[in-house]
Formats: structure tokens, C-alpha cells, sequence
């Protein structure tokens, strides 16, 4: 095995941006969330929506739903 084969590259952002827009409810992206955690060198995916909103890549309403749903889980 060589060590390409153990890290895998982190995502880019705007692949992450159209993924995260895709996300119809919380078991999608509950789902990405899984695929992001499986990539070595990837942030959690809250601190990932967190930056992109500071960075203001996404929307205020968009990282409101996703962090809202990343936290509750869907319980409501």
C-alpha cells in the first residue's frame, strides 16, 4: 500500500458548497457528513460549514438549516 492510498485529498470547496446545496434533509446530510469523516485530512463538517460562513461562501440561511440539522439530528 503506498501512503496516497492512505490519505485521501480533501475535498474541494466547491464541490463541498454544491454537496451541502444538495442536501435535501438530514439523512443526506447526515450522509456527507459520514464520506467527509472517512477523509483523512478533512475538518469535521460543522467547523467546514462554520468556515465557509465566516469566509461568507454560503449563505446565512443555508448554514443556518445545515448547522441546525447537523446539531438536532433531525429530532424535531
Amino acid at each position: 500500500m503506498t501512503s496516497t492510498q492512505l490519505t485521501k485529498p480533501r475535498p474541494a470547496e466547491d464541490t463541498l458548497i454544491d454537496a451541502l446545496r444538495g442536501c435535501r434533509d438530514v439523512k443526506e446530510l447526515k450522509a456527507l457528513e459520514q464520506r467527509l469523516a472517512s477523509t483523512t485530512d478533512a475538518p469535521p463538517l460543522f467547523t467546514w460549514i462554520c468556515d465557509l460562513l465566516v469566509a461568507r461562501r454560503i449563505s446565512r440561511g443555508l448554514a443556518a438549516r445545515l448547522l441546525f440539522e447537523l446539531h438536532d439530528g433531525g429530532s424535531t
